[in-house]
């Protein structure tokens, strides 16, 4: 955990002035409560309450409507095993990365783009060993990340746009661009302990940095890592890890901004065997134990009546979602949190309904995908209109994935 959970500091001077000095119980006591009633830290964290007990009793409570999206199902357009899917609002594109690494693009209705097949390979404007995809808001386009720190850059219909290079002191497996020249990438959790590095593709200069508070580095649905919402940019870590983070990009630094509290249900890593994350080490064999003993930590919570493991994490200005499982569960449970209302809104053990996991958040919508045969569990027929109910009775099993769209409540 962060150093930062534990400076709560507070004013004392008035309560000083109507209390008693000596009575020291009483006035942490009162610290206590103030501090736990505050959705903000002292320290400038908001904290987020996050409820695991407090099912909620009807979807409409917090759902205004559902919608689907199929995307769309052709000879160049099937897709199988995808993995990271984004979804950008400027161009209203879908991406979809499958494990092939080939990248499929639809329009906001389904409407199929293109693929990156044609641009697979060692060509000049090729791209090979890709492990993350990024959209990029300054050059227009879609930027690859190879593990040893070359960008490809292509349109959403894959022309080819750029190709550039950083030489990372370790592999790399996530990016996001700051800037047209500056990018932060995470390396994999083996050959650091909790660092990303800020990267300046003109300068080629490279800055590593530290964050804290992880306790599991490997248990995980998130794709994504970096985030800008608005002008500003952030990070939230991969595994089991409470805060989310402000990029100063500046001052090429994390700042703590955001804390999920799951109260009586946070995992405490001084209970857990082997270890959270990897460290800088020469030796092939003492890198090798760290994945060992890294392996243990996330096979312990993936088994683990007890614990409750936040797979997917994520936020906007207006709602903070979470996506968290016990490994008796049959379905995970989703937490939705209004910011600016305050309230809080849980899925769990199918009430009340079966609600797919979330990839991300738009305005108010939240965005989920899944493959056609699937659907019509995953939604509360009460919340579409005939003409969504109509479009998903239309679905076939052997069709393209669908986005399904979840309109919160605002």
């Amino acid at each position: 955990m962060g150093e930062v959970i534990f400076r709560r500091w507070i004013t004392s001077s008035k309560i000083c002035n109507v209390m008693n000095r000596a009575s020291i119980v009483l006035l942490l006591i009162l610290i206590y409560g103030c501090s736990s009633k505050n959705p903000k830290l002292d320290d400038g964290v908001e904290r987020i309450s996050v409820d695991v007990h407090n099912v909620s009793q009807d979807a409409s409570l917090f759902i205004d409507k559902i919608e689907l999206v199929p995307l769309e199902t052709n000879d160049s357009s099937l897709l199988h095993k995808y993995g990271k899917v984004m979804y950008d609002k400027e161009t209203d594109v879908y991406a979809v990365y499958t494990r092939e690494q080939v990248i499929f693009t639809f329009s906001g209705n389904g409407a199929f783009i293109s693929n990156s097949k044609k641009m697979q390979g060692q060509g000049p404007n090729e791209y090979y060993m890709v492990v993350d995809m990024k959209f990029n808001p300054y050059l227009k386009g879609i930027d690859l990340l190879n593990p040893y720190g070359v960008i490809y850059t292509y349109s959403s219909d894959f022309k080819f746009l750029a190709k550039r290079k950083i030489k990372p002191e370790f592999p790399v497996d996530h990016l996001m661009a700051l800037s047209s020249e500056e990018y932060i990438f995470t390396y994999p959790f083996l050959w650091t302990d909790q660092e990303i590095t800020f990267a300046n593709l003109g300068t080629q200069q490279i800055y590593n940095i530290n964050y804290s508070g992880t306790i599991s580095s490997g248990n995980s649905m998130d794709k994504e890592c970096f985030y800008k919402i608005g002008d500003s940019f952030y990070f939230i870590p991969h595994g089991i890890n409470y805060y989310f983070y402000r990029i100063d990009t500046k001052g090429m630094k994390l700042i703590p901004m955001m804390y999920l509290d799951f109260g009586d249900s946070e995992i405490k890593e001084e209970d857990l065997p082997g270890r959270a994350m990897g460290k800088r080490v020469d030796s092939d064999a003492e890198r090798a134990r760290i994945v060992k003993e890294a392996q243990e930590r996330s096979q312990f919570l993936r088994h683990s009546n007890n614990h409750l493991v936040p797979l997917i994490k994520f936020f906007n200005d207006d709602y903070v979602y979470v996506y968290f499982v016990k490994s008796t569960q049959g379905a995970g449970s989703n937490f939705i949190y209004n910011r600016k209302t305050k309230k809080s809104f849980l899925t769990k053990e199918g009430k009340p309904f079966i609600m797919n996991f979330c990839f991300g958040i738009v305005d108010n919508v939240l965005l989920s995908i899944r493959q056609p045969e699937y659907v019509s569990r995953l939604v509360d027929r009460r919340l579409m209109s005939p003409e969504e109910i109509h479009k998903m009775e239309q679905l076939k099993e052997d069709d393209n994935p669908v986005i399904i769209k979840y309109y919160l409540k605002r």
